[in-house]
């Protein structure tokens, strides 16, 4: 449940965004972990295809419920990046945040009627090796559902590592929940204060293989300003009791 830092020459767009997305998303949904129950998101084990060539770029978000309502989040993304023709696009940076994301409405993602609210907040960490600032994200999420589709709504705004201030909006629309395969969709849009607006689209599917594992693939295509970036992502979503 959370979303994912942009890549290589879109890192000015995206690095504006901790990367807490629930998969294969680049934004979240209106719910937490269950308490004691740790959720591992691997991916997106994307390749991203740009004007600078095309790179890989594996990473995994750990969730764990520390108190009923509430989920602390670790997110971390580059952690492996390579290929690609600019040697800028080949770093080995870490990206990694720290947050906290708490249920404020008990809705339908809970077993209740209404809609989910839920709001998230915490730091995003400097890169390692060392690079930029500390800087801070809070986003609020409103998710509905239907018998036919789920709809959830972001809304966020950060003060990145090298303390600008960005806005990040979206939705994320889902199929029936009832299917074992559903189709999803995702639109998404990122400004940072002097940076051209970043915006994408997201088409894919995410498939319940057992009761606690999902399997997920999706494609992405986005633009900032004049360049073109185009994804193809696949992970997984694994849920334990602790």
């Amino acid at each position: 449940m959370r979303r994912a830092v942009l890549l290589a020459p879109l890192a000015t767009a995206l690095v504006a965004a901790p990367a807490h997305a629930y998969r294969p998303f680049d934004q979240t949904d209106a719910d937490v972990s269950a308490l004691h129950e740790l959720e591992l998101e691997l991916g997106p084990v994307g390749y991203t295809h740009d004007a600078a060539g095309g790179t890989y770029t594996p990473g995994f978000i750990l969730n764990y419920g520390v108190v009923p309502r509430v989920e602390l989040v670790f997110d971390a993304h580059h952690a492996l990046l390579y290929g690609g023709t600019d040697p800028a696009a080949r770093r080995r940076d870490l990206d990694t945040a720290m947050l906290a994301k708490g249920v404020a409405r008990e809705g339908c993602l809970q077993g209740q009627p209404g809609v989910s609210i839920a709001v998230e907040a915490g730091a995003l960490l400097p890169t390692v090796p060392a690079a930029g600032g500390v800087g801070a994200a809070v986003a609020t999420i409103v998710s509905q559902r239907w018998r036919a589709a789920t709809l959830h709504v972001n809304l966020e705004g950060d003060f990145t590592r090298e303390h600008r201030f960005a806005f990040i909006g979206g939705a994320i629309g889902e199929g029936p929940i009832a299917w074992t395969v559903r189709p999803v969709v995702e639109t998404y849009v990122a400004r940072e204060a002097d940076l051209p607006t970043f915006v994408s689209g997201l088409g894919g599917a995410i498939w319940r293989a057992a009761e606690h594992l999902d399997l997920d693939a999706a494609v992405r295509a986005g633009r900032e300003g004049s360049q073109n970036v185009f994804e193809v992502r696949a992970g997984l979503t694994w849920t334990v009791g602790l």
